[in-house]
């Protein structure tokens, strides 16, 4: 029988109470690891010189390096680690932009144990965590930053078979289920999607999938 690997996963936040609430909501489940906790950007970014999990849960609001900061700073580092933002209230400005700097979305901190591992599961996957309400000004963000997707002058060319992996990609699919979708291999997928990330100017999922999600639907 086939044992699944436990998520491993950080947790940073700079209130001591959150740190233990978590710890305890989630040492409970078989299916997680605690790997570290820190009380700050700063603080995590010297926790991952040792370890780096797959998933991090980061506190957006802490005093020094906070959430947004220490996520631009992860991803650069570690591309690989899937970040979540933890806040408790709606502040879109931080979280969009934190977004904008590679998290994979955002939850709220009184989110209960079995939709906060089903979340760390579905960004695993490539799923981007997000409210239509945050996704169109993140994708409004994102076309801020880069002109060429101003469509009076973009200079994106997808071919007929990249444009079916475009709209794969932003309704979710991960590789495997769009190879199978495609009757294509893993192998042909991820070649396809480097070359459309290539043109796009991002080796970021979560940008890929705005900036496309923006051009498709433009």
């Amino acid at each position: 029988m086939n044992i699944a690997r436990k998520i491993s996963v950080m947790l940073v936040d700079d209130q001591k109470i959150m740190l233990e609430g978590l710890e305890t909501l989630l040492s409970i489940r078989s299916d997680v690891e605690i790997v570290g906790t820190a009380q700050s950007g700063e603080e995590a970014l010297e926790r991952l010189r040792s370890v780096v999990p797959d998933v991090i849960l980061m506190d957006i609001r802490m005093p020094g390096m906070g959430g947004v900061q220490a996520t631009e700073i992860i991803k650069e580092r570690y591309p690989q680690a899937v970040i979540l933002i933890l806040t408790t209230f709606d502040d879109d400005a931080y979280i969009i932009e934190a977004l904008s700097n590679g998290a994979a979305g955002y939850l709220l901190k009184d989110i209960d144990s079995e939709k906060l591992v089903q979340s760390m599961h579905e960004a695993l996957s490539g799923n981007l965590l997000l409210t239509g309400k945050v996704a169109h000004k993140l994708a409004l963000n994102i076309r801020n930053k880069n002109n060429r997707f101003d469509r009076a002058g973009m200079d994106l060319e997808l071919t007929t078979r990249e444009l079916d992996l475009a709209r794969l990609l932003v309704e979710g699919y991960n590789s495997k289920e769009i190879a199978e979708k495609l009757f294509l291999t893993q192998g042909t997928v991820k070649n396809y999607l480097s070359e459309i990330y290539a043109k796009i100017g991002t080796n970021d999922r979560a940008k890929a999938v705005l900036l496309l999600n923006s051009y498709l639907s433009s």
